[in-house]
């Protein structure tokens, strides 16, 4: 705390004559009191718009993660009625697609766990990774005839 030069000088005079000069002075703290509280409720607000948001996001993810696995479920359907060849290449995307795909999955499931200050960032990571598990859907659909 900061100690301003007049009220050093005020504390030493009533220190040396022992007086104590009171001035009325009308002291308020309503007006800090509703600061504060309307402080807290725009925190609450804040934190439960942020919880909403990353709940709507995990929602999102999960649908999304549950269209892909159909998509690859699709994927080994239809290498059935390819060449050898071909259903071999399939295969290693598909693999590729799996693995990218619980990757994403992990992310997400970390998501669930972070605080709130910390979510955008993860939000950030699970975009990347299902962007990865789109990239790998479209290469092994391409290996498709």
């Amino acid at each position: 705390m900061r100690i301003r030069p007049y009220g050093f000088i005020f504390s030493t005079w009533v220190a040396v004559t022992g007086m104590v000069l009171v001035i009325a002075a009308p002291v308020s703290f309503a007006g800090t009191e509703k600061i504060t509280k309307e402080a807290k409720e725009t925190l609450e607000a804040t934190k439960q718009y942020t919880m909403e948001q990353k709940e709507a996001f995990q929602r999102k993810a999960h649908e999304e993660l549950a269209v892909i696995q159909k998509q690859i479920s699709a994927l080994r359907e239809k290498g059935h009625d390819v060449s050898a060849a071909t259903r071999a290449e399939l295969q290693k995307s598909i693999d590729e697609l799996e693995r990218k795909k619980d990757a994403a999955k992990h992310e997400l499931e970390e998501l669930r766990a972070v605080t709130d200050s910390r979510w955008a960032a993860m939000k950030a990571d699970v975009n990347s990774a299902l962007e990865e598990v789109r990239r790998s859907y479209q290469k092994a659909l391409s290996r498709l005839p």
